[in-house]
């Protein structure tokens, strides 16, 4: 490649500009930054299966229209890393199969790739199908039908407005779920669990997190270890809730059997002043108080009660080993 240096007298706008010149007639690219765009005809026929395996990235699918599904794609470099326009021709394969498109990055030792920030936007039609894997980077998906089966090693998970089931899972990071219209699944190593308007139930388990849940079908919450808490209002049925150390609070009409547990954290139970229940709560070392006139005084120290609420209902059941149980 050509040499320009700056010469006495040569202003340093005139020498950049040379530079900029010779760059362009030697043909070498000096890009920050790519852009990528198809979009592929499906049939209304059929539900289309979107299969997407990534290492990194941010990828949002959502609904747009019926008959096509649409493909955009930017790179940005990162700490002065600079590529060329075939960087998606490099690194990104798409097969389509009649309504099956698997989108697949391809590793190119080319690119420095860990220094490169990518972002995917898939528009889809309704009648969507989706299985996602993206090792490191968000992911979110709304307005279709579903299913939709995603996984993460680190990442955030987004899912929103689904009319089937969804299952999502990441070993590192947060899923927030709003409105499925089937049954959810939802674990992460690490982090926190927000789900709200799942009628069908939700089977949320976090490592080490919290979780809480807003109006939600017969469901189940799990923190194994940490002091998590869960939140639960407006549970619809039956709802089993356990964590080490955090604390447990419900506040909703019992319309399902409840099963309460902390190893030493505090429960905390909110019911409608009529509501018809049966009791049993426990503690080994820690304190029962009751706010409630339709329930008996308690004796003092007494670390076991069990009474019949207004002639009885749903069975509430909460124990934790030194933590407190109140129920208003």
């Amino acid at each position: 490649m050509a040499t320009i240096l700056q010469k006495p007298g040569l202003s340093a706008f005139q020498w950049v500009m040379g530079l900029v010149l010779t760059l362009v007639v030697c043909g070498t690219a000096v890009a920050q930054s790519a852009d990528f765009h198809q979009t592929f005809v499906v049939t209304s026929s059929e539900p289309v299966m979107l299969d997407i395996a990534l290492p990194t990235g941010e990828l949002a699918v959502s609904y747009s229209r019926d008959g096509q599904v649409s493909i955009t794609a930017s790179a940005q470099a990162t700490d002065g890393v600079r590529f060329d326009d075939n960087f998606f021709k490099a690194v990104l394969a798409i097969e389509q199969n009649g309504n099956h498109l698997k989108l697949r990055h391809v590793s190119n030792p080319a690119y420095q790739e860990d220094r490169i920030r990518i972002r995917y936007r898939i528009d889809v039609p309704y009648r969507t199908e989706v299985t996602s894997n993206v090792e490191k980077g968000r992911q979110s998906f709304s307005g279709i039908m579903g299913p939709v089966k995603v996984a993460a090693g680190k990442g955030d998970i987004q899912a929103s407005y689904l009319s089937k089931g969804l299952q999502a899972q990441t070993d590192n990071g947060n899923l927030d779920l709003q409105v499925i219209g089937e049954h959810v699944e939802a674990k992460t190593g690490n982090g926190n669990i927000t789900g709200a308007r799942l009628g069908q139930g939700v089977s949320a388990e976090t490592g080490d997190g919290d979780i809480t849940l807003t109006v939600v079908g017969p469901s189940t919450a799990t923190v194994r270890q940490g002091s998590g808490r869960i939140d639960v209002s407006g549970a619809q049925g039956n709802f089993t809730g356990s964590t080490p150390a955090g604390e447990l609070h419900v506040k909703a009409a019992p319309h399902g059997d409840w099963q309460l547990s902390s190893a030493s954290g505090n429960i905390r139970i909110e019911l409608p002043p009529a509501a018809k229940f049966d009791l049993d709560a426990s503690t080994d070392s820690g304190q029962l108080e009751f706010e409630r006139d339709d329930i008996t005084k308690l004796e003092v120290g007494a670390h076991h009660f069990h009474q019949v609420v207004n002639a009885g209902g749903q069975h509430i059941e909460a124990h934790t080993g030194s933590g407190r149980i109140l129920i208003r």
